[in-house]
């Protein structure tokens, strides 16, 4: 084997790596560490928005109550902790259509029975969408966005 092609294997190796690093290792770890790691309806990912996103992995309805985001105790749940930001309207998706974000809601007030706060669908969602929130509307033990951020997509 000639130091050319030894090398060409070399590079090869670590782009393999690289790869799967990036795009399986890292993302399991992440989903792992949200408590989500073999969900069948979520999935953090990289968001088109703003760092790291939260994913869902099937349809949903409008109305569906989707994960508790803020505990009894008004500390924000790890899942609830990757909802994005993202109040104003945006293009989505590469046909150039508009759609309103975000597309969901917290609940206005707590559940009576457990105390909490619940993330519910805005509109129907489809799978494999980024799930937003606008913190704007958060109860006043939230720390509140900038009223200057724009969601870009």
């Amino acid at each position: 084997m000639s130091i050319l092609s030894t090398l060409l294997l070399l590079f090869v190796v670590i782009v393999l790596s690289l790869v799967i690093i990036q795009h399986i290792i890292v993302p399991s770890l992440v989903n792992y560490q949200h408590g989500i790691f073999m969900s069948p309806d979520f999935t953090i990912g990289e968001s088109h928005i703003q760092g790291l996103g939260l994913f869902t992995k099937r349809s949903r309805v409008k109305g569906d109550r989707l994960f508790v985001a803020i505990n009894a105790d008004e500390t924000v749940t790890p899942i609830g902790g990757k909802i994005n930001h993202c109040p104003s309207k945006a293009a989505v998706g590469g046909g150039g259509r508009t759609a309103v974000l975000p597309n969901t809601y917290l609940s206005a007030t707590p559940d009576k029975t457990t105390g909490e706060w619940w993330i519910i669908a805005l509109r129907d969602i489809a799978a494999g969408e980024e799930l937003t929130v606008d913190y704007t509307n958060t109860p006043d033990f939230i720390h509140k966005p900038d009223h200057n951020w724009k969601c870009e997509l």
